[in-house]
């Protein structure tokens, strides 16, 4: 019996000490997170309507110019986006890019809707509220799903797109949620799982080192500008909905089916980072096969997010793109 009793001691300690701790890193989320979004924002960017949110946007360039519009990737928000949009806006282009939900200070939808369809709802709804159309679509890593949907939905409105390592699922065998997809469903789980860790300004640096190659380019700046965010209200609680939404996404979306790519006929062009060990690059090779007019652009020695490691080698990709666009809108 004494030795039942030890055992389930040595059991009891570690597990009383990562609540703890759990407990501990909910508690600083809820101390930290105190910023309102609307009067936190950047200056300059400003809140449009998209569908049930307000979306904030931020732009550069001349207003009558080339619309391109970018759509971040997890835990990324407008701002990883403004070295490219200010490159871009010196050559002509209006560049456009919003913070999807729950990421940066675009509103949370009050039913907590982060699936894919509703994603590609906001996208449009902000294009219908700034007029646009004739646009080109820029959509990254997660983003790069409800890109997809919302080039699905309203193809006509879009001149051409970039895929860039785009976190799609493709064909997903059915499955019973696992035990992680289960867990999630748990706010009392999730929550301070999620506050210990991705909204945990301490890992911000860890965690973007694991999804890059090139290390040197993530200076104390530009891990500080993903950290601005997480200091809105409720960060931990959206960013648990959202990855609900993620995990047990049930792959229903035009996007999961690989037979709905054929109806993409506009110019895309998909960049991919040659090392990307997240979205390997065999997923980028079968997108452009899916798609009925891709180019594909490979970028050596650089991970999952190619515009931050190597802005310059991506600005030349995505350059090489936009003259290529041209060229046949003009022929």
């Amino acid at each position: 019996m004494k030795f039942y009793k030890v055992a389930l001691a040595l059991i009891a300690v570690p597990v009383v000490a990562l609540a703890a701790v759990l407990g501990s890193a909910e508690l600083f989320a809820h101390l930290r997170e105190r910023d309102v979004a609307q009067s936190a924002a950047p200056a300059g960017s400003r809140f449009v309507r998209a569908a049930d949110v307000d979306m904030l946007i931020q732009e550069r360039g001349p207003a009558n110019g080339q619309p391109i519009v970018f759509i971040s990737g997890a835990g990324a928000w407008s701002s990883t986006w403004l070295p490219t949009m200010e490159h871009l806006a010196q050559a002509g282009y209006r560049s456009i890019a919003v913070d999807l939900p729950p990421f940066g200070y675009t509103s949370r939808p009050a039913a907590n809707t982060y699936d894919t369809g509703s994603q590609a709802l906001r996208i449009l709804g902000m294009l219908d509220t700034l007029a646009l159309s004739r646009v080109i679509l820029v959509g990254h890593s997660f983003g790069g799903r409800a890109t997809v949907e919302a080039l699905m939905a309203e193809p006509s409105r879009f001149t051409a797109a970039v895929l860039v390592d785009v976190a799609l699922s493709i064909d997903p065998q059915p499955s019973e949620p696992g035990l992680l997809g289960s867990l999630i469903e748990l706010p009392a789980v999730a929550r301070p799982v999620i506050a210990a860790t991705a909204t945990n300004p301490w890992l911000t640096g860890w965690f973007l080192r694991k999804f890059t190659s090139r290390h040197d380019a993530l200076t104390a700046d530009r891990i500080a500008v993903y950290q601005r965010p997480l200091s809105v209200t409720d960060t931990t609680q959206a960013y648990g909905y959202w990855l609900d939404a993620f995990i047990n996404d049930p792959g229903l979306s035009r996007s999961s089916r690989s037979a709905d790519y054929a109806s993409l006929i506009m110019p895309i062009d998909v960049i991919w980072g040659a090392t990307d060990g997240v979205t390997p690059v065999s997923e980028g090779l079968r997108l452009s096969r899916l798609l009925p007019d891709a180019s594909m652009s490979v970028l050596p020695g650089i991970g999952h997010i190619p515009h931050v490691e190597d802005n310059a080698a991506f600005n030349r990709a995505l350059e090489k793109f936009l003259i290529r666009v041209k060229g046949a809108q003009a022929s």
